[in-house]
């Protein structure tokens, strides 16, 4: 099935197609069933997801809002089969990083990137516990130190020198990593402690 869905996205994002974008994520729900109920379920996501990154290189035009909220929006439909590592690994640079940054984008674009990043977050598989534990430590850090800082002369001297929209984008950005880390709070207390904890000593 993995072959006529990336087929049917493709159309989608090319213009191709009349299907609702409600039906093509039915379609990517039915994939999540048959890939849980497959022998090889690793196989059949590995293939998907290297087809999904082809269509994000060749074919989604990525100066359209309305085509990343379509391409987040299948990324969160398989979250329920999707690995912490692809999200921290492929996904997070190449998708749901540029989105928490970019105004533009839709709410509900921006909330299906938020929470794919807190699953990842919070998924507890121990094969990928250090890479799970090194993301949260990125996150913070990107908190930190590629944000907005009011109490910095540095970074007041920068934002001056941004149009609106650039500044927009950059109070996003800190909003959104925001967002993620108090959720993350939230859901893992203990985690979020020794992630400060952590970072206070290095």
């Amino acid at each position: 099935m993995s072959v006529s869905l990336s087929r049917q996205i493709r159309a989608t994002l090319a213009g191709n197609t009349t299907l609702p974008l409600a039906e093509l994520l039915l379609l990517v729900d039915d994939f999540v069933v048959e890939c849980s109920a497959s022998a090889e379920p690793e196989v059949l996501l590995f293939q998907f997801e290297e087809e999904l990154q082809n269509i994000y290189d060749h074919v989604l035009d990525h100066s359209s809002p309305l085509q990343k909220e379509i391409f987040l929006a299948i990324l969160y439909h398989l979250c329920a089969i999707l690995p912490s590592t692809s999200v921290i690994s492929t996904w997070f640079d190449l998708v749901l990083r540029p989105a928490l940054r970019e105004t533009k984008i839709p709410t509900i674009a921006t909330n299906h990137a938020k929470e794919l990043i807190i699953l990842a977050l919070t998924r507890t598989d121990p094969n990928y516990l250090e890479k799970v534990r090194d993301f949260r430590c990125r996150l913070l850090d990107l908190y930190l130190f590629d944000t907005y800082n009011e109490a910095s002369e540095d970074d007041v001297l920068e934002s001056v020198r941004l149009d609106k929209g650039e500044r927009d984008n950059q109070m996003r950005w800190k909003e959104n990593l925001e967002d993620i880390l108090l959720k993350l709070g939230i859901a893992r207390p203990h985690v979020s402690f020794v992630l400060l904890l952590h970072r206070l000593e290095r």
